[in-house]
C-alpha cells in the first residue's frame, strides 16, 4: 500500500513529503515471522549456554606402546559439565589391525575428573580388550556421536500453578569424536625358541602324564593344561613327539576364559589321545612350551618331565 505525498504551501515556499509504502501480512504470516525471529534467538541462547568442552569424548588407552599380542585396555569415556538426556548416531571403531573383544561396562559408577583444570562427570561408555595382531604403527580410527545436552532456561510464559516457576528445558544436540589414536606395537625379539608358537603373556603349565606301564593296543591319553593371563584365545597345543610305533589321535581341546580388564584370564587344556601298537621300551621327550613375558621381556619356556613307557604283549 502507498501513502502519497503530503504537500504544503506557505507565503514563501512549497513543502511535500515523499511517498510511503507499507507492507501489510495477514495476522498469521506476521505470527509466523515473529515465532521464527524468537525461535532463532532462543537457537542462539540454547547453543551458548553449552560451551564447547562442555562435553568431551575421548577414547582412553591403557598403554600406547606394546609387543604384538600383549593387551591394551581401550576405554569410550564421555565427560560431562550439562545434563546429558540421551546418546545419538553411534559410530565405533573397527580396530584394524587388532583382535577385539567388548568387556561390560554395567557396574561403573560416574566419577569425577579433572581434564585440562576443568572437573567433569566422567562415565565408560563402552570398553574393549584389544590384542595387536602386527607390529608397527596402528591406527584406531574415531568413535563419533552425539550427545543431547539438556539445557533449562526461563519460559516465556508467566508463572503457573501447575507447571512451576515458568522454566523449560530444551535439548541441545552436539557431535563428539574422539579423533584417531595412534598405537605402536613393538615386534617380539629374534631368537624365540622353536616352541614358541606366538604365547604372550605370563603362564603356568600342569601335565597329566600317562601309566608308565601299559599292554600293546591299549589306549592312553597325555593332557597339558596351561593356564595364566595373556592372549590364551590364541594359544596351540605344544607339540608332543611319540614314537612312530604310537597312534596319535586328534587333540581334545577344553578351555575356561575370561576377559578382564587386565586381560584374558584362564585356561586351556589339551589332550592327546594315543595308541601303543608295538611292545617295547620307549622315552618319551618332554614337552615344551615357550611363551614371551613382556614384564620380563624375555621367552620363557615350560618342560613337562621325562617320560618312559614300558609297553607290554597284548593278552
Amino acid at each position: 500500500i502507498t501513502i502519497g505525498a503530503a504537500h504544503i504551501t506557505s507565503d514563501k515556499a512549497q513543502f511535500s513529503t515523499k511517498p510511503t509504502t507499507i507492507e501489510a501480512m495477514a495476522e498469521s504470516a506476521r505470527q509466523q515471522s515473529n515465532d521464527e525471529e524468537v525461535a532463532a534467538e532462543r537457537g542462539t541462547a540454547l547453543q551458548n549456554r553449552v560451551a564447547e568442552d562442555d562435553i568431551l569424548l575421548r577414547l582412553n588407552l591403557s598403554r600406547n606402546s606394546v609387543y604384538q599380542g600383549e593387551p591394551i585396555r581401550a576405554s569410550l569415556t564421555l565427560y560431562t559439565r550439562v545434563g546429558i538426556g540421551g546418546l545419538e548416531d553411534a559410530k565405533l571403531p573397527s580396530f584394524n589391525g587388532f583382535w577385539s573383544q567388548e568387556l561390560p561396562v554395567d557396574n561403573y559408577q560416574p566419577e569425577r575428573k579433572t581434564v585440562n583444570g576443568k572437573v567433569y562427570d566422567s562415565q565408560i561408555i563402552k570398553e574393549y580388550l584389544l590384542y595387536p595382531q602386527q607390529s608397527g604403527v596402528l591406527t584406531i580410527e574415531s568413535a563419533d556421536l552425539t550427545a543431547i545436552a539438556q539445557v533449562v532456561m526461563r519460559s516465556s510464559r508467566a508463572f503457573d500453578p501447575f507447571f512451576g516457576g515458568g522454566s523449560e528445558v530444551y535439548n541441545v544436540p552436539r557431535k563428539l569424536t574422539t579423533g584417531r589414536v595412534n598405537v605402536t606395537v613393538k615386534e617380539l625379539p629374534a631368537g624365540a625358541p622353536a616352541s614358541f608358537t606366538g604365547a604372550v603373556g605370563e603362564f603356568t603349565m600342569d601335565t597329566q602324564l600317562p601309566a608308565t606301564e601299559l599292554k600293546a593296543n591299549s589306549a592312553a591319553s597325555y593332557t597339558v593344561k596351561i593356564s595364566g593371563t595373556g592372549n590364551l584365545t590364541f594359544l596351540q597345543a605344544p607339540k608332543l613327539n611319540l614314537p612312530s610305533s604310537f597312534e596319535l589321535y586328534d587333540v581334545r581341546t577344553t578351555e575356561a576364559i575370561r576377559s578382564t580388564t587386565a586381560g584374558t584370564t584362564g585356561y586351556r587344556q589339551f589332550e592327546y589321545p594315543f595308541i601303543a601298537r608295538a611292545e617295547g621300551e620307549y622315552d618319551v621327550p618332554p614337552i615344551e612350551f615357550t611363551f614371551f613375558s613382556p614384564e620380563k621381556q624375555s621367552y620363557i619356556t615350560l618342560s613337562s618331565a621325562p617320560l618312559t613307557l614300558n609297553i607290554s604283549p597284548d593278552g
